[in-house]
């Protein structure tokens, strides 16, 4: 065997053996994924039961209180505990003769009958509810949302008996994903940080703008061509790189991400995609590592490129702070920005744009920005 062979042979058994690591890596996480998802539907399941057992005892709580009451107490208090009851769902018929919550009530209503006379309706939001549903109070927009498929065009002002409170709201994830760490705190307001950041609501402003299908085609049309330059990301679909744009927003936003996103925000998916990307390139002889440069590397080679006081005034356009000649920095910062996302490709922990790529956009904007016009230069 030659000595040619001989390294082949090396190179091959190199890839196979990094290759089955990545595949551990893999089966390591969906492990983990599977021990997670069991975990949550067990706490989902508990939560649910202690919100149950709640309504429970509030039910028992106000039929006490219904049965405890002699007639005696003030109006006020009378109508309080009504009121309540009602609420809860308690029947306050007292069986043999009328009870003295519904005695007061029916002088309540003749009081007013005779002393009022009819008012303007006013609009009263009431829960679209059945007596037989449960009512979801939603923690975010303290609205009804009732249990059941559909709710009834005329719901009783009413809530039926089961208060809930929607739990799963506070279900969420306070980990961020681990490719998103070097952008948070006094990383989102670096250069890196900054564009990093603006690209990814570049992307939602895309999708959220008008123009609808458009937008959608053109998204998509461009996500999918930044997936195919490897195996390891070729078969991803366009709607989970929507999904992890969004959790990396949702979490610099709140501090937090939400169970419908976890999915796409679990804290090493991203370095384990990286690790296979980055095997893919070297299996074929390629260092990812200097032909590809993340927003980091972006703002490290610019700034070697362009000197400190260009990088400078880029860095107050990034900022929103360009001052003089704004409106015109600003726009050539908007093709920079446009011309970053048409051309990147997905490395599973960000963004990736070829050096040669990021030396023509941003020679672009040296020429544009300070040489285009007489006296502006830098």
């Amino acid at each position: 065997m030659s000595t040619s062979d001989i390294l082949a042979d090396s190179d091959r058994h190199q890839v196979k053996m990094a290759t089955k690591a990545d595949d551990d890596a893999l089966r390591r996480r969906r492990e983990r994924g599977r021990r997670s998802q069991a975990g949550f539907r067990k706490r989902q399941a508990e939560a649910n039961q202690r919100v149950k057992e709640q309504n429970g005892r509030l039910r028992r709580a106000v039929e006490r209180l219904v049965g405890a009451t002699r007639g005696d107490e003030s109006p006020e208090l009378l109508r309080s505990i009504l009121h309540v009851a009602e609420a809860a769902g308690v029947d306050v018929d007292g069986g043999a003769g009328q009870h003295p919550l519904q005695a007061d009530a029916a002088r309540a209503a003749q009081t007013q009958t005779a002393t009022a006379g009819p008012k303007p309706a006013k609009h009263v939001r009431t829960p679209p509810a059945h007596a037989e549903d449960d009512v979801v109070i939603s923690a975010t927009t303290r609205d009804y949302a009732a249990s059941s498929p559909q709710a009834p065009s005329n719901p009783p002002a009413r809530l039926a008996c089961g208060l809930w409170l929607d739990d799963q709201h506070y279900m969420r994830i306070s980990v961020p994903p681990g490719d998103i760490v070097p952008y948070l705190g006094a990383g989102a307001r670096t250069f890196a940080g900054l564009l990093f950041w603006a690209l990814m609501e570049q992307v939602r402003g895309d999708l959220s703008r008008g123009g609808g299908d458009d937008n959608r085609r053109d998204f998509e049309v461009v996500t999918a061509r930044s997936l195919t330059h490897s195996r390891a990301t070729r078969g991803w679909a366009v709607r989970y790189v929507e999904a992890m744009v969004e959790a990396r927003l949702e979490f610099r936003r709140t501090g937090s991400i939400s169970q419908r996103l976890a999915s796409a925000a679990e804290p090493d998916l991203g370095f384990v995609v990286r690790d296979r990307v980055a095997a893919d390139y070297r299996a074929r002889g390629v260092d990812p590592d200097q032909v590809f440069v993340s927003t980091a590397g972006i703002e490290r080679r610019v700034r070697g490129m362009v000197g400190d006081a260009a990088f400078r005034v880029l860095e107050a356009v990034a900022r929103g702070e360009s001052g003089k000649g704004g409106d015109e920095q600003s726009r050539l910062y908007e093709v920079v920005k446009r011309r970053l996302q048409d051309s990147c490709i997905c490395f599973g922990d960000g963004p990736r744009w070829s050096v040669d790529t990021v030396d023509a956009i941003f020679l672009d904007w040296v020429h544009a920005a300070f040489w285009a016009a007489p006296g502006s230069r830098v």
